[in-house]
């Protein structure tokens, strides 16, 4: 397999709404920094031709408000229509590309038409020396993910396969592993002996924003927690990798995967906001989630007996996704405090805007040994220095994985919530704007949930 640079993009899905919102502000920025200077080769299912292709481009690029690329971006735009029960039409990709050879070939479509371009890649000769990277989800469920898996590997092997979800191109997500890495005084405390607690918040204020459709097929479990949210646990608990590089690190997120417990019912609140079965395109009587609230526990000797517990829902009170490391208290008899001082806690804060602080004590003014928690905010930005879809895209083209998941990451994510995915368990009404159902309670930590802050005014 040639792991050298990728000579050519090769974009299907190029007029859905992801490419209009995201894909193509993201290749501007690459084309801006130099790392795109290649063919981009748009593909659908109908024959609009390269100049409402480019207008459609210009749109999403004027709405991002910056299109002041445009013209070279044109330049390298191509457009195919396909037919993707019919693989010759695939020779139209083969020639627009031209005289690149090895072609990421980026595929933002639903899951069930994976296989088949996969194969139609295949078929015309563009699988020998080139890369496949796939918009989530991979499969609904351990053994579809399995199956998938095998049926992408009878046309690219797995070091050109690349699953892409947008969470891990995240700035702050990277952040914290290096926070980790780079912190010794940080990474020496993170295990059973110091951590009481890890909770995780991803909430969102907005509801299902006309994906009610997709969202009824698949609810917050399948939607966040099965690949969001584990992907964040394993960031903040996995052990550090000893060597640089894509592959330790993903082995690392791979390895503390197989090490969560596989969860039951008694692990899960489900919710669903008031209004949702309103919505167009939801089932009458859908039972679908659009909460979840979950408590996780890790099988290795570090971990051991330290729960994690995680939040994540549309139509709650504020948007924001927060991780809380919350250290256990220790009594000091020259301490006056009549009570225990409050716990240590680190926060990461992920979005919409970033920060990271460490909770912590400090003595009041007089002679008593008494004081009072303070945060200490360490780093704060407004936004990610790149865009996720920048980021990841961009990685896939020079070849590097690390932030893209490994087949045995995604089979054992989904081997953890496999239990409890659909409607095993009972979906409590709560409503819009609240911190979801009240049966959440039941799964706390031990301190209760830390409700994230809205955005601060900028």
């Amino acid at each position: 397999m040639n792991m050298t640079r990728s000579d050519g993009l090769v974009f299907f899905g190029a007029t859905g709404d992801l490419a209009h919102k995201q894909i193509f502000p993201a290749l501007q920025a690459l084309v801006k920094a130099g790392r795109l200077d290649m063919p981009i080769v748009a593909v659908g299912r109908g024959d609009i031709g390269v100049e409402a292709m480019a207008k459609k481009m210009k749109e999403s690029l004027d709405a991002s408000g910056d299109a002041s690329l445009f013209d070279r971006m044109k330049q390298q735009l191509r457009y195919v229509a396909v037919d993707y029960d019919d693989p010759k039409t695939f020779e139209g990709i083969k020639t627009a590309l031209g005289a690149a050879q090895r072609p990421l070939s980026y595929v933002a479509l639903p899951p069930e038409t994976f296989e088949k371009v996969a194969k139609n890649l295949a078929a015309v000769g563009l699988a020998r020396n080139g890369r496949l990277a796939l918009e989530k989800p991979f499969g609904h469920d351990q053994a579809s993910a399995k199956a998938l898996t095998h049926a992408l590997h009878a046309f690219f092997p797995e070091e050109a396969i690349f699953r892409l979800d947008h969470f891990l191109g995240k700035e702050p997500v990277e952040g914290i592993v290096y926070f980790r890495a780079a912190n010794p005084f940080i990474e020496s405390a993170m295990d059973r002996e110091h951590v009481e607690s890890i909770q995780i918040t991803m909430a969102e204020t907005f509801g299902v924003k006309g994906r009610a459709k997709f969202y009824d097929s698949v609810g917050a479990m399948r939607d966040v927690v099965q690949n969001h949210m584990l992907e964040l646990v394993a960031c903040l608990t996995m052990d550090l990798p000893e060597k640089p590089g894509h592959s330790a690190l993903q082995k690392a997120r791979s390895a503390l995967l197989t090490q969560l417990h596989t969860m039951s019912k008694k692990d899960l609140v489900r919710g669903q906001a008031r209004g949702y079965l309103d919505e167009e395109g939801v089932h009458a009587g859908s039972q679908t989630e659009t909460y979840a609230a979950l408590r996780l526990t890790i099988d290795s000797p570090r971990w051991d007996g330290v729960p994690i517990h995680i939040r994540a829902g549309k139509s709650l009170a504020v948007t924001a996704t927060e991780a809380i490391v919350t250290w256990k208290t220790t009594r000091r008899p020259v301490l006056d405090d009549a009570t225990k001082p409050a716990r240590n806690h680190l926060r990461f804060r992920l979005g919409p805007d970033t920060a990271i602080a460490i909770g912590a004590n400090v003595k009041k003014g007089g002679e008593a040994m008494a004081g009072e928690p303070v945060e200490l905010e360490l780093h704060r930005t407004s936004k990610d220095a790149l865009r996720p879809y920048e980021r990841l895209i961009g990685d896939a083209i020079d070849g590097d994985a690390t932030l893209f998941a490994r087949k045995d990451a995604v089979e054992q994510s989904w081997r953890v919530v496999d239990p409890v995915i659909g409607n095993v368990t009972p979906v409590h009404l709560y409503e819009p704007g609240s911190w979801g159902p009240g049966e959440a309670g039941d799964l706390a930590p031990p301190t209760g949930w830390y409700d994230p802050a809205p955005r601060p005014a900028s």
